[in-house]
C-alpha cells in the first residue's frame, strides 16, 4: 500500500469528533492556564499526552512510499484511534498549518481534525475537514499545454503522472517536489544553477531544479491565477540561460503539463 498507519483508523463523525476535541480543547485550556505561552510545541504534546493516557499517540505516524521512496509524516497527537489533533506554540495560526492538517486527513481518510496553538495569550482551537478520500483524490484530468514529447517531457510526465495516480491529488507542493526530485535522481542530479541576465549582461546565479542541461521543471500547486505565474515563470525564462521550463501543476482534480520556451 503506499500509504499506510501503525494500525486501522476509525473515521469519526462530526458530531462525534466534535465531543473528543470539545474534551481535547478543555484540557488545552488548563494546560495553558498552568504553563503559560513560551514552552515549546512538544512539552504542550507531551503534557496532554500525559493527561490522555493510553488514548493518546504522540507523533502518529503516517508512511508514504512510491517507486523506492518513502516519506515519514507525523501528526502531533492522536486521541481515540481516529481523532488528530495538530498543536502549534506560535504568534498565531496560518493557512500554512491548516493546509498541514488537511494533507494529514487526506493521507489518512479522515474527515475531522483540530488545530490548537498555545502559542497566545488564550489558546486558539480550529476545526479543520476534509471530505476528499484517497480514491477520489486519484482520479484527475491531465492537461497538456505546448507539451511536445521529448525524453524529458517524457520522464517528467510519467513521473507526476505515477505519483499521481498513487498518493492522489490535493497535497502539498512540499511533499509533491521533494518526491519528484528524489525519483529523477536526487538533489546531486537535479538541483543546478543558471546564469540571470539584465539587458544581456549576466548579473548572477540562480538555482534551478534541471532535468537536462538548460531545461528547468517546476513544481507547483496553484488553484488560480495560473496565467499570472505563467507571466513570472516567463519572465524568469527570459532572463536566465535556460531554453525552456517544463511547468508541472497539481491540483484537486487535474494534472497540468506546460512546456514554456523564451519568446
Amino acid at each position: 500500500m503506499p500509504i499506510t498507519t501503525p494500525f486501522e483508523l476509525r473515521n469519526y463523525t462530526q458530531h462525534e469528533f466534535g465531543k473528543v476535541a470539545y474534551e481535547v480543547v478543555h484540557h488545552s485550556f488548563k494546560v495553558h492556564a498552568k504553563l503559560g505561552r513560551i514552552f515549546k510545541e512538544s512539552v504542550f504534546r507531551s503534557t496532554l499526552k500525559q493527561i490522555l493516557g493510553s488514548r493518546s499517540v504522540e507523533e502518529f505516524e503516517i508512511r508514504l512510499t512510491h517507486k523506492g521512496f518513502e516519506k515519514r509524516l507525523y501528526i502531533d497527537l492522536l486521541v481515540d484511534q481516529g481523532c488528530p489533533f495538530e498543536l502549534k506554540a506560535t504568534e498565531s495560526l496560518a493557512e500554512s498549518h491548516q493546509c498541514q492538517l488537511i494533507q494529514y486527513l487526506m493521507l489518512t481518510g479522515l474527515s475531522h481534525g483540530k488545530l490548537i496553538n498555545f502559542g497566545m495569550d488564550c489558546v486558539d482551537h480550529r476545526f479543520v475537514n476534509s471530505h476528499e478520500p484517497l480514491n477520489q483524490r486519484q482520479r484527475f484530468r491531465l492537461d497538456r499545454v505546448d507539451w511536445v514529447d521529448s525524453a524529458a517531457t517524457d520522464r517528467i510526465e510519467q513521473t507526476a503522472v505515477d505519483l499521481v495516480q498513487d498518493w492522489g491529488t490535493g497535497l502539498s507542493r512540499s511533499l509533491y517536489k521533494e518526491t519528484v526530485i528524489a525519483l529523477l535522481g536526487g538533489e546531486d542530479q537535479c538541483c543546478g544553477f543558471t546564469h540571470t541576465k539584465w539587458k544581456g549582461s549576466q548579473t548572477g546565479r540562480q538555482s534551478v531544479n534541471l532535468i537536462a542541461p538548460f531545461l528547468a521543471f517546476e513544481i507547483t500547486c496553484i488553484k488560480q491565477d495560473l496565467d499570472h505565474y505563467l507571466s513570472h515563470l516567463r519572465r524568469f525564462l527570459q532572463n536566465t540561460d535556460l531554453e525552456s521550463i517544463l511547468w508541472v501543476n497539481i491540483v484537486s482534480g487535474c494534472l497540468r503539463l506546460q512546456r514554456i520556451t523564451k519568446e
